[in-house]
């Protein structure tokens, strides 16, 4: 690139800003809702290994849509049906009205594969469309891992573990150190680590995950456990909706009795399973009261309060404070 040129920098901040006076590339990965408009003429971070000219823009065109595969990079593994079907619907209705971006897989060009627009493409084929628009884009291997990664990540979350693996590939083929790799998503290095570290969960804790059973805050607290106490919690976690505070509290007990022979998982106790909520409101009211206060609450959200003291002195200004009546 001419020394004039602004050195490329990161991707994090989408796939639009792969592309430089692009307009039509801009519009179609422009999120709904995102506060500010994307204008092609700011196009200007990047990874600094894609150099993406004027000279790789072509203008959309149309193309059969049984030329067109699926990416290999693709981070998502699972499509949700409904959303797909929907989508679909209103392409049968309107018309797919966001091009899918491609490239070429021969010099011939007569396939072309997706890099970003799959969930489009599956909606399109199931509408029964025969032709669908793109835009081409000549992208080698790591660039179009780089743009369907952050594609998935800024216009449709991918779950935990596909992020994981999408970081995974970065790195494994093209040599990404986690600082890079952070760098140029966008991420801070602490996040990258954290989400790479998933892929080290038992496989029953991966599938709770995709599922949406367990959470990342969940996933990152009982990473710290031997395979079969994780797997054990997890399924406390799932049938007795622990929350995150009463995961990590459940985590240090069984981490504290390790170094203890022939220990066992502790049982949880009413704290451990404590609504995070009612938590915040006994700490709430002890430090106003200036004494212990315990709440038990039922399911139906009726129960009783106790406040704890250790003479009656202690107990006579809350007791003044109950007595007092306005003016």
């Amino acid at each position: 690139m001419k020394n004039n040129k602004k050195q490329i920098k990161k991707l994090g901040t989408g796939l639009s800003q792969l592309l430089v006076k692009d307009e039509e590339l801009a519009s179609i990965i422009k999120r709904p809702g995102r506060p500010k408009k994307i204008k092609a003429g700011d196009i200007k971070k990047n990874l600094k290994k894609i150099k993406v000219t004027p000279r790789d823009i072509s203008a959309q065109v149309t193309l059969p849509i049984h030329r067109i595969v699926p990416g290999k990079f693709q981070p998502r593994k699972n499509f949700n049906v409904q959303e797909i079907e929907d989508m679909a619907a209103s392409i049968k209705e309107h018309g797919l009205l966001n091009p899918i971006l491609v490239r070429p897989l021969n010099r011939q060009q007569t396939s072309y594969e997706i890099v970003a627009g799959e969930r489009r493409w599956r909606g399109a084929q199931i509408a029964k469309l025969h032709e669908v628009p793109v835009i081409v884009r000549n992208f080698d291997d790591e660039t179009a891992l780089g743009v369907a990664l952050v594609e998935n990540l800024q216009r449709s979350d991918l779950n935990m573990l596909e992020e994981a693996e999408g970081y995974r590939m970065l790195m494994e083929k093209f040599l990404y150190t986690q600082e890079k790799l952070a760098s140029h998503l966008g991420k801070s290095r602490s996040h990258v680590a954290n989400i790479l570290r998933l892929m080290n969960l038992p496989k029953e804790i991966k599938n709770l995950v995709v599922l949406g059973e367990i959470s990342y805050g969940h996933a990152r607290a009982i990473l710290a456990l031997k395979d079969e106490d994780a797997i054990d919690v997890a399924n406390d976690i799932t049938t007795k909706g622990l929350s995150v505070r009463a995961t990590e509290n459940l985590v240090k007990k069984i981490k504290k009795s390790e170094t203890n022979i022939g220990y066992q998982v502790p049982r949880l106790t009413n704290d451990d399973e404590k609504d995070p909520n009612i938590l915040d409101l006994e700490e709430e009211l002890t430090n106003t009261l200036g004494l212990k206060v315990t709440l038990k609450n039922s399911t139906k959200n009726n129960g009783c309060l106790q406040i704890h003291y250790n003479n009656l002195d202690q107990l006579e200004p809350v007791l003044d404070r109950l007595r007092w009546k306005p003016k």
